[in-house]
């Protein structure tokens, strides 16, 4: 990624691991200088298990990485800590504090910190990259298991309360955030999480790209039906025949609740059949 985002053509990896490498992974000069990069892979968990980016970066852990990148020679213009944390304004604000020390200091260099919507950016900037990253890191070596990485995806994305809880117990902006996040992971394989929106999942591209015909087409029908639900809940909305009562939805006639609950469950249902016919535990 150094390649890519500084045009840093001599980027190589530094040492090798149980080495002491001084803060550094990655180094390599750029027309800003020498930049080094310091990876550290900061684990989370999701509601449902599944492991996602997340872990907090402390003042101290930020810090204690910086100090080490110090004695790295030669010396560095720009080090990087490249992390799988989620992007935090307060970490920003530690940078900002080291940044400023160091300028007092006259280190003649400065910190930058690329959380994991930063590398996934990145990543989805540079075709070459980002082909790399699938073929090598993650391992897709055909259309069969791109197919794979792409379903999985959308039935994470489905896999949400907002396909299971009735509708009268959904909260209204909670459930159209839920329904927009779902049709964007359906259509382009980016999936966030609800709460910090977070990137937590990124396949190369959404059901356009799966090389299956009846799969493609069968998720084409399931998006057809989301629009409908997003659709039809936001007119109910704005005419009222959906209110907000109490911070729930209220339906001034069941059976538009109950079209609304076909709709969605035929959702779920179609998604299934395809996730089976690929051998993919249904949601």
């Amino acid at each position: 990624m150094l390649r890519e985002v500084y045009d840093v053509p001599n980027a190589q990896a530094y040492g090798r691991s149980g080495q002491a490498q001084n803060g550094v992974d990655v180094y390599g000069k750029s027309r800003y200088g020498m930049i080094g990069i310091q990876c550290k892979r900061l684990a989370d968990r999701d509601e449902n298990g599944n492991p996602y980016p997340g872990g907090p970066i402390s003042r101290s852990f930020l810090r204690a990485a910086a100090a080490a990148s110090l004695a790295f020679r030669p010396n560095l213009e720009i080090w990087i800590l490249a992390t799988t944390a989620r992007r935090d304004t307060h970490v920003q604000g530690y940078v900002d504090d080291l940044n400023q020390e160091w300028e007092e200091r006259k280190r003649g260099r400065r910190a930058i910190v690329w959380s994991w919507d930063e590398c996934i950016s990145y990543l989805n900037s540079f075709p070459e990259l980002q082909r790399w990253y699938y073929r090598d890191v993650i391992q897709i070596r055909g259309t069969k298991d791109l197919d794979e990485v792409i379903l999985r995806t959308i039935a994470m994305a489905f896999s949400r309360p907002a396909f299971e809880l009735p509708l009268h117990c959904e909260t209204p902006d909670e459930f159209e955030q839920a329904l927009k996040d779902t049709q964007k992971a359906l259509r382009t394989g980016e999936l966030v999480d609800r709460e910090s929106r977070h990137v937590i999942r990124k396949a190369v591209g959404g059901y356009h790209e799966i090389d299956d015909d009846d799969c493609r087409a069968a998720l084409g029908r399931v998006d057809k039906q989301l629009r409908q639900v997003r659709s039809q809940l936001g007119q109910g909305l704005k005419d009222e025949s959906i209110r907000r009562v109490n911070g729930f939805l209220d339906f001034s006639h069941p059976a538009l609740s109950l079209h609304l609950e076909d709709l969605r469950s035929q959702c779920v249902q179609d998604l299934n059949q395809v996730l089976r016919k690929a051998g993919i535990p249904p949601i």
